[in-house]
């Protein structure tokens, strides 16, 4: 198992700077493109994790008639691969806040929303209880449990069957998108991929957290209720726009509704991003739209106003 811990320095601004940094902590660690963090508020540090698990399986010909089908030994390597942020400089509580749920994150544990600075403790208190007490420890218990699953077994009879040679393939990512001094917005990424299926499934969601008051922003706390109509509708005209050469790939635009996902706030705007297969083919991927804050600026909270500085 490798373990890398890449440093990260900030700055004033909020722009990422490429750089490069070689890991020499053993087995599979290599070279790896860092990007600095610079940002006004908080300093992180980026924590990468690759471990892998190689095991026999029986390549079963299921298109034989003959009985039994007959099938070839493979050896197969389970892989998983984990990037994520650790906060080493900012307000303490602030600092604490996100580094307990970077924790529970990296460790597959979720918090219900609506999320909140004690509900985060709370469950961060448990996880640590249990000997995970930071994202170094979390990457490791979630490398084991991916890993878990796959097994060895030196008798054919017990061997997992598939009907090709696949592996599983395991692989997440946070990084940080935008950040002022009151808002802090996440991109929570990966992709997952079952031995012997058609194809993996990719997620990606934003995530805005309230620096302010310690919390991460869901639907309700970005828009208005009043807002909800002209805001969706500014969504389908964006995906129609930005997604033009592939909108017969959509659903119908009476299906499409708000992303399962809470929007964010980015730089240029307010994020929606859609799952794969939410409102359209797999080919689409997960399409993103955003709506500029001066368009969406009268279905904005007087919340969320106030934490983007926004004029009336």
């Amino acid at each position: 198992m490798g373990l890398m811990l890449l440093g990260v320095w900030a700055c004033t601004g909020n722009k990422g700077v490429a750089a490069d940094a070689t890991g020499e902590n053993g087995g599979d660690s290599a070279a790896t493109e860092v990007v600095a963090v610079e940002s006004d508020t908080l300093v992180f540090e980026v924590v990468e994790l690759r471990d892998s698990s190689e095991y026999k399986v029986k390549i079963v010909d299921y298109s034989s008639d003959e009985d039994p089908a007959p099938y070839d030994i493979a050896t197969v390597m389970d892989a998983y691969e984990a990037s994520t942020l650790k906060a080493v400089a900012g307000k303490p509580k602030v600092v604490e806040f996100i580094n307990h749920w970077l924790t529970l994150d990296a460790a597959g544990r979720y918090v219900e929303a609506p999320v909140t600075a004690e509900k985060v403790a709370k469950e961060y208190a448990s996880l640590k209880a249990q000997g995970v007490p930071d994202v170094r420890a979390a990457l490791k218990l979630s490398a084991a449990e991916h890993l878990g699953s796959s097994y060895s077994a030196d008798d054919e009879e017990e061997m997992m069957e598939m009907p090709f040679e696949s592996a599983n393939e395991y692989s997440s990512s946070i990084s940080m998108v935008w950040q002022t001094p009151s808002l802090l917005t996440l991109w929570d990424s990966g992709y997952d991929y079952s031995a012997g299926a058609a194809h993996g499934m990719p997620w990606g969601v934003g995530r805005t957290f309230d620096l302010k008051n310690l919390r991460i922003l869901t639907f309700d706390d970005i828009i208005t209720k009043a807002g909800h109509e002209a805001v969706l509708k500014m969504i389908i005209e964006t995906l129609k726009d930005d997604y033009a050469d592939g909108w017969e790939m959509f659903n119908s635009e009476e299906t499409i509704d708000f992303p399962e996902s809470d929007p964010s706030l980015v730089e240029k705007g307010v994020a929606f991003d859609y799952g794969a297969y939410e409102i359209g083919a797999y080919a689409l991927g997960m399409p993103q739209a955003i709506l500029p804050y001066e368009k969406v600026k009268p279905y904005l909270t007087a919340e969320v106003k106030e934490l983007l500085n926004l004029k009336e």
